[in-house]
Parts: C-alpha cells; sequence; structure tokens
C-alpha cells in the first residue's frame, strides 16, 4: 500500500496566514487514508478526519519519491511504540487532543528521514 501512496502525488497544500505562524494544510489522499487503515487494520471509512495542519509543507522523500503525509506520522508512531491503534484511530476521527513536540519523520515507504522535523498544529478545527 505505501508504494501505492509514494507514485500518488497528494493533494496541494493549502497555505494558512496564523497569528503567530504559518500553516500548512495536509489534504488526506485517498491513498494515504488506505495507507493508515492499513496500518491500523481498520476500514477506510474509519479514518474521517480530512487532513492535518503542519507547520511546513510537505516533503519528498529523497530516496523514493514519497511525499511526507499523515501516513508517516502513523507509521512513525506504531514502529516507535508511541501510541496505541485506538488513540491514533481516536486522533484520526476527532483530532489531536494536545500539542505534540517537533518529530523527525521517517518516510513510511523505505525509511528514509525527511528533512527537518515536522510539527502538528493541533488547535484548529476545519
Amino acid at each position: 500500500m505505501a508504494a501505492a501512496a509514494a507514485m500518488t502525488p497528494p493533494p496541494p497544500t493549502e497555505i494558512l496566514h496564523l497569528d503567530t505562524a504559518t500553516g500548512y494544510r495536509w489534504i488526506l489522499s485517498e491513498a494515504e487514508r488506505a495507507h493508515i487503515a492499513s496500518l491500523l487494520k481498520t476500514e477506510t471509512d474509519a479514518i474521517t478526519i480530512r487532513g492535518n495542519i503542519m507547520t511546513q509543507e510537505r516533503r519528498v522523500c529523497a530516496h523514493c519519491g514519497k511525499h511526507s503525509g499523515l501516513d508517516d506520522l502513523v507509521h512513525n508512531a506504531l514502529a516507535l511504540g508511541i501510541h496505541s491503534d485506538g488513540f491514533m484511530l481516536d486522533v484520526l476521527q476527532h483530532g489531536p487532543k494536545n500539542t505534540s513536540p517537533p518529530h523527525n519523520l521517517l518516510c513510511s515507504n523505505c525509511g528514509e528521514q525527511h528533512e527537518g522535523t515536522f510539527l502538528w498544529i493541533p488547535s484548529l478545527p476545519w
């Protein structure tokens, strides 16, 4: 499934001019949604979030060409044992509960580290 996400460009990022920063709305693609559902062993319609707002634009993996996405965040959290499937599914249905520190992000397709750190801005509903 990750290989399909690597080949499918995501929808264009929307830029948001916030009070204290610039936000980048990563709109969830159907390939990302399917990849996340497979990671969490659930159906795609259980992933109801439309996307997330990050502090930077998506990156393109230097190794395989996959765009960074919410599927990478889920993959990393699972691989590192940071969050349970149930916790992540709740976030993907209702949004994040708290702020989170910036994270290094590994490509869920090939394991290469994306350039920079990634931060989800949790407080903006849409």
